[in-house]
């Protein structure tokens, strides 16, 4: 992967793979972003979110046996603890996204959840 250009408009920094905004652009983004309460991580979220992680333990199970999204531990056979349950479609404030557990969550780990975040999935 090669060098791209920050994202927001006439900004003329180069990025390196990976990276999804230059520091000025990221620290702007950031400070715009909404908490976490705000953008619906609540109280509630972290009890379903906590059961979700009992039932399915390990990096890339999902409900019904559905293949995971970007789960190289899954994808490479290896059970790694999830420590994070992650929208599959990122549900950008849609209300039946974000709470849709059946067809919208799976378990990742930090570095497969890392990963899939930065791919902007």
């Amino acid at each position: 992967m090669a060098v791209h250009p920050c994202p927001v408009p006439h900004c003329e920094a180069l990025l390196e793979p990976g990276v999804t905004r230059c520091p000025r652009h990221r620290t702007h983004y950031n400070q715009q972003r909404a908490n976490n309460n705000a953008r619906g991580y609540t109280y509630q979220w972290q009890l379903r979110a906590s059961l979700f992680r009992e039932r399915y333990p390990f990096c890339g199970m999902r409900p019904g046996e559905r293949a995971p999204v970007m789960s190289e531990c899954y994808e490479g056979g290896r059970l790694t603890p999830a420590t994070q349950v992650d929208h599959v479609v990122p549900h950008r404030g849609n209300v039946d996204l974000f709470w849709d557990e059946a067809n919208n969550w799976q378990s990742l780990c930090a570095a497969c959840g890392t990963r899939k975040t930065r791919a902007g999935l």
